[in-house]
């Protein structure tokens, strides 16, 4: 199949076109929104970070508004700031320029208030989205491909058919040249002796252990029991019964790809094959890990449904549960329970979900494109807010 995508300046392919607003701080997000919803092209991304935070999680929050910026689907960024929070605005646009996408800035504070800064903001965005207009769709390679696979509310067929259907897929783009990405460290503690040895190197496995080990750390460092809280998770009524069942049908999904490298949260992924980031699996800060990266899609597949989506970067959203497919027909952008009912195998399957993820990109929309179902992300800090 044909594969078409917009070239940046750094030689990345975009699968959208889009003008993104983002928000530096929270006191900023409603100015962001603002702006976006006047302009046809251009998507808001808000979060409730950026003030009031200690250091540490300040160059989360900055590292990850410099690799959204750097997303290919972007064509060009308006950051939106109030003037007073405690992140080097500065320092995130001069970073985010780097790339060689248009960029500019607006401050409620240095326009002199919240409706100048709009008309400001609209007026800049109207430029921007009129050359964006400008770009046309090329004929690109599937080595450019970079997606981003995820799970949420899984069930019994989750971890049977939909995750190792995808992971299908995962060895194939790899295969292709192309790259994968996954994280949700906690979904796979009781999974750790599996996927700790699927690092290339033995420092890769290493990395892979301590960053299990430190997570796991850190949940019961808060008065919590990860294993209770885990099995108080599972759904005996949908095929869940055990943690252990859960982690392993969720690193079915990455495929039998060894993983190249280990990333933080909120960097750009620049290895080849399958490669994993430190994120947590709320879909809000998930998603915004998996766009940091660089992903111009996600296969995100559910079990009993998962309507989130992401202002610029397609999700779709996969389910082999015949109910959910057509209870939740308006989120579910592909059905493959013929699998549980022995019509397709897992090959086959996984034909499918590779056939609408190239028609996803070439441009077809996904439901929660459609249903603009992207409004309320985050981005993952652990620290006070002060």
């Amino acid at each position: 199949m044909t594969i078409y995508g917009f070239k940046r300046p750094d030689n990345s392919i975009g699968v959208r076109n889009y003008l993104g607003i983002i928000s530096c701080s929270v006191c900023a997000n409603e100015l962001a929104t603002r702006i976006a919803d006047s302009l046809n092209g251009a998507v808001a991304f808000t979060h409730n970070q950026g003030c009031c935070q200690l250091n540490e999680d300040l160059k989360i929050v900055a590292r990850t508004l410099i690799s959204l910026a750097y997303n290919p689907n972007l064509y060009g960024v308006i950051f939106v700031s109030l003037g007073c929070e405690n992140i080097d605005v500065d320092h995130i646009v001069y970073s985010a320029k780097q790339s060689g996408k248009p960029v500019g800035h607006i401050s409620i504070w240095a326009e002199g208030g919240l409706t100048i800064s709009k008309s400001q903001g609209v007026f800049l965005g109207q430029r921007m989205i009129g050359d964006a207009s400008r770009i046309r769709r090329v004929e690109v390679s599937p080595s450019d491909l970079k997606v981003g696979l995820k799970c949420g509310a899984s069930d019994s067929t989750s971890g049977l058919i939909t995750n190792p259907s995808i992971g299908i897929v995962s060895d194939k783009i790899i295969d292709q040249g192309g790259i994968t990405v996954f994280g949700e460290i906690s979904e796979f503690i009781y999974a750790k002796n599996l996927i700790s040895k699927r690092g290339v190197t033995d420092a890769v496995c290493e990395q892979i252990r301590a960053l299990i080990v430190s997570t796991k750390e850190r949940i019961n460092q808060n008065d919590s029991n990860y294993k209770n809280e885990q099995k108080a998770l599972l759904n005996h009524d949908i095929g869940l019964t055990t943690i252990e069942e859960r982690a392993l049908g969720f690193i079915s999904k990455c495929g039998t790809q060894k993983i190249e490298k280990v990333y933080c949260y909120g960097e750009r992924v620049t290895g080849r094959g399958l490669n994993l980031i430190n994120f947590p699996g709320r879909e809000p800060e998930a998603l915004t890990a998996l766009a940091a990266a660089g992903c111009q899609v996600v296969l995100l597949t559910t079990g009993v449904g998962d309507p989130h989506g992401f202002p610029f970067m397609p999700i779709i959203k996969v389910t082999s549960n015949e109910q959910t497919a057509h209870r939740l027909a308006d989120c579910i952008d592909l059905d493959i329970s013929y699998v549980t009912e022995g019509l397709f195998d897992l090959e086959q399957a996984s034909k499918l979900i590779y056939e609408e993820m190239i028609e996803v990109i070439n441009g077809k929309m996904t439901k929660s494109e459609i249903n603009r179902y992207h409004s309320f992300m985050g981005i993952s800090t652990s620290g006070l807010i002060v």
